[in-house]
């Protein structure tokens, strides 16, 4: 993929959490605190599994190499 398919690709997945959050935290009248607690727990839920499947990519790739 070229670099522009991933800006691409990014952007939209940003644009998808944050409407996301703003609908889960619109009929709660909270703060913008509590929007920040949420957006953190979706990117750790995000976050996580990306680092796991990097790791297993990068070991599966040095490992097929040596």
């Amino acid at each position: 993929m070229k670099k522009i398919d991933w800006f691409f690709s990014i952007l939209l997945i940003i644009m998808g959490l944050t409407c996301l959050l703003f609908s889960a935290n619109a009929f709660g009248h909270e703060s913008f605190l509590a929007f920040g607690r949420t957006l953190f727990k979706v990117c750790m839920w995000a976050a996580c599994p990306a680092i796991l499947f990097g790791i297993l990519y990068v070991w599966f790739h040095y490992r097929n190499k040596g």
